[in-house]
């Protein structure tokens, strides 16, 4: 029903406004059930576009919008009828609300008023889902469903993937060769697969309970051989600085876990640098990474540059979120007419905070991150189940690996990033509430076994 609806009024808001009634009812009837949904059609979802009025990433968009809308409203109903629960209680929500105040803000100076706000509203959808995880994932039980809702539709995607880029394996360094598959560019899929894989190797290397090891290793393999297709410098740099983190977490008594993992990456690494024209492209790769005159060097550099200038001129709010879109004009002879109308931003999260929202908006940012951090560390010493353990390691790992990778990039405009950051950042703080709760109930249990 929805396909004719959409290809008979495809040019006009009809289309778009049918599908959000949908989901919105979608969500209203279970919050749970939604997020599960977005989760399976995350890697799938497509752009949108109604000529002249806006564009919106299919159907993982309308289901975010509307789950923060349902969300909401709500929380406006509790508190109407005085009805607040100790769940809702965002640990981490002064960062998140400061934050999102500052994208507002940062409307004063922006050149476009209508797309400052519009993009706002955006950013704020999916800044919101860190709290709807928070409040809807409340028992064990459900991070099994978002499991088995996350895992098969990402390992679909990243096989979907590594079967194109064989196919294209001549063009294997280049966004182009990305074609026909579920992501847009190396940077996205590397990133995208790195999630994935930091937590299947925290569930190995810290959950010494029982469950099914075969297929954990399974999703590793997997991911690990999306890992080895990806062709992105950052992603190299930030999963290898995750990883560190995660082997820094062992501690001390587990030398041999340590000596097997660096062993076993060796060798992967070993097997995959001696297939032929493998090294010498990789090698080639890596010496371009101080070459000023590689042309995605040169275009970093100008955008870092435009950035630092766009800060300069109004250091305490920025531009404007979206400025730098609306401002930067790019120089097609680095990177072609096509790619040069999209994506465009300060290929650094942090350079384009900065340049977007000011100094202000550049401390809450930090501080959002460092709270995240720090919740998390705590939380390690106080959690003994290693279940829970590894998880909270492995969520951990794959929000630093996503955080140095934005060093060199801006990849949370994207649902296929930014879904993950934000939906991790109150995924964490749930689980804990949910080890916390486990571990009170514990003693009571084991008295009823007795």
């Amino acid at each position: 029903m929805f396909g004719v609806i959409i290809g008979r009024y495809s040019e006009t808001p009809i289309a778009l406004l049918c599908l959000l009634v949908a989901t919105g009812a979608f969500v209203f009837i279970s919050m749970e059930l939604a997020i599960y949904v977005l989760l399976i059609c995350l890697p799938f979802s497509f752009r949108y576009i109604i000529p002249n009025l806006l564009e919106v990433q299919t159907p993982t968009e309308p289901l975010l919008g509307m789950l923060t809308a349902v969300y909401l409203i709500i929380k406006i109903v509790n508190y109407v009828l005085g009805k607040q629960s100790e769940n809702s209680k965002f640990p981490l929500r002064l960062p998140i609300c400061l934050f999102i105040i500052v994208t507002f803000l940062s409307a004063v100076n922006t050149p476009d008023l209508f797309g400052t706000i519009k993009g706002a509203i955006r950013a704020t959808t999916y800044v919101m889902f860190s709290l709807v995880v928070y409040d809807v994932i409340q028992h064990r039980q459900m991070l099994k469903r978002i499991y088995i809702a996350s895992f098969p539709s990402a390992a679909i995607a990243v096989v979907w993937t590594i079967i194109v880029l064989f196919y294209n394996i001549d063009q294997w360094q280049w966004t182009s060769s990305f074609r026909s598959s579920p992501f847009t560019n190396y940077s996205v899929y590397g990133s995208f697969t790195a999630i994935f894989f930091l937590i299947c190797l925290s569930r190995l290397f810290f959950d010494n309970s029982q469950y099914d090891r075969v297929l954990w290793t399974g999703w590793l393999i997997c991911f690990g051989l999306g890992l080895i297709m990806c062709f992105s410098r950052g992603v190299w740099l930030s999963v290898i600085i995750a990883i560190g983190f995660m082997i820094l977490q062992l501690g001390k008594g587990v030398t041999h876990k340590k000596l097997m993992f660096v062993g076993a990456v060796g060798l992967i690494l070993l097997v995959c640098l001696s297939l032929p024209g493998v090294y010498s492209a990789v090698i080639e790769r890596v010496s371009t990474t101080v070459d000023v005159g590689y042309a995605s060097n040169r275009a970093r550099l100008m955008r870092w540059g435009q950035a630092a200038t766009m800060f300069l001129e109004n250091p305490i709010l920025g531009k404007g979120y979206g400025a730098f879109a609306m401002l930067y004009e790019e120089d097609v002879s680095l990177v072609g007419s096509y790619i040069a109308q999209f994506q465009l931003g300060a290929h650094s999260e942090y350079l384009q905070v900065m340049a977007e929202m000011g100094i202000i908006g550049l401390v809450i940012w930090i501080w959002l991150i460092l709270a995240f951090l720090r919740y998390g560390f705590r939380s390690l010493t106080t959690i003994k189940d290693g279940f829970f353990c590894s998880i909270v390691i492995g969520l951990m790992a794959a929000e630093i690996s996503l955080l140095v990778h934005f060093i060199v990039n801006n990849l949370l405009n994207g649902d296929a990033i930014g879904v993950p950051f934000w939906g991790i950042y109150g995924l964490l703080p749930a689980i804990v509430k949910i080890a916390e709760r486990s571990e009170e109930n514990l003693p009571h249990e084991t008295h009823n076994k007795v």
